[in-house]
């Protein structure tokens, strides 16, 4: 009788650098959040909260394999849903959907150090301006 190997299948581990990504790419969807609870009673309250929170699936793969398919997947959705409701000005998920596409390029073998560098200018661009905008909406009425 032969023996029986048991085999253990190893996955190559997510990059540090898509990881640190794909947490940006959730950070730049939560001004589209906040905005959507402000205008829950219109018809884009819903579809931008859920869309918000899909750019935060990719965080749950657990390897690789599994995170650059969720990167993409969900990435290019995101790009095209921003495009395609752009008249409800929907389009502040279009900079989570494009750190997304840049954290599914820093899995690849050699990713180099433009995906990194595209997906982190995105971020802070996207961050500095939501927060200004917060920032200003939210003061407005004790400014004058």
């Amino acid at each position: 009788m032969g023996e029986v190997i048991d085999t253990v299948r190893v996955y190559p581990p997510i990059p540090r650098a898509g990881r640190v990504l794909a947490v940006a790419a959730a950070l730049c969807a939560a001004p589209a959040v906040i905005w959507g609870v402000q205008s829950f009673e219109t018809v884009v309250g819903m579809p931008m909260i859920l869309g918000s929170l899909s750019a935060a699936v990719p965080l749950l793969a657990r390897d690789s394999t599994d995170f650059r398919p969720a990167c993409l997947v969900f990435g290019c959705g995101l790009l095209a849903f921003s495009v395609l409701v752009l008249p409800y000005r929907m389009f502040t998920l279009a900079p989570a959907g494009i750190v997304l596409l840049t954290a599914a390029s820093c899995t690849r073998p050699e990713p180099g150090r433009l995906p990194l560098l595209i997906g982190t200018l995105v971020s802070a661009t996207t961050l500095g301006f939501a927060g200004w905008d917060i920032g200003t909406t939210w003061t407005a009425p004790w400014s004058q």
